[in-house]
């Protein structure tokens, strides 16, 4: 799994990696979007999804703006965040919440679609070096991005 590729003098992850990867995001969804009640537990789970793919993307949009990735992966990786994203925002707009918190897993769908519209746009244009160094910001807000 140690396999790196370099592109314009900088490491990538190999496949094997990548695919590691996605699997394991891809784990983290299902295990917080499991269809039951929101619980605290559940909310704190998917709250961090959200943020994980914000900031993920945040890196992605980064790149972009630097010219350190190439438009097709960038277009495929925008897509497949946007769509994780777009999947935990409907999850969290139709699944039962505790009554306590019901307001919190409401914010956190609208942050989650928010997330996804703003994905679609780096998807839409992933060699816009300008729009995609504004969007690397929102993003790192909306993600809380350290």
């Amino acid at each position: 799994m140690g396999e790196r590729r370099s592109l314009r003098g900088r490491d990538y992850p190999g496949p094997v990696v990548v695919r590691f990867l996605a699997v394991a995001a891809a784990s983290l969804l299902v295990a917080g979007c499991n269809g039951g009640t929101v619980d605290r537990h559940a909310l704190t789970n998917d709250s961090a999804t959200i943020d994980s793919i914000a900031c993920e993307a945040s890196l992605l949009a980064s790149d972009i703006s630097h010219g350190k990735t190439t438009t097709y992966f960038a277009r495929e990786q925008a897509e497949e965040l946007q769509i994780q994203s777009s999947n935990l925002a409907d999850a969290l707009a139709t699944r039962p919440a505790v009554a306590a918190i019901e307001r919190k897993v409401r914010k956190r769908s609208r942050d989650a679609a928010r997330l996804a519209t703003i994905l679609s746009r780096l998807h839409d244009a992933p060699s816009d070096r300008l729009a995609s160094a504004r969007i690397a910001k929102r993003l790192m807000k909306l993600g809380r991005c350290s």
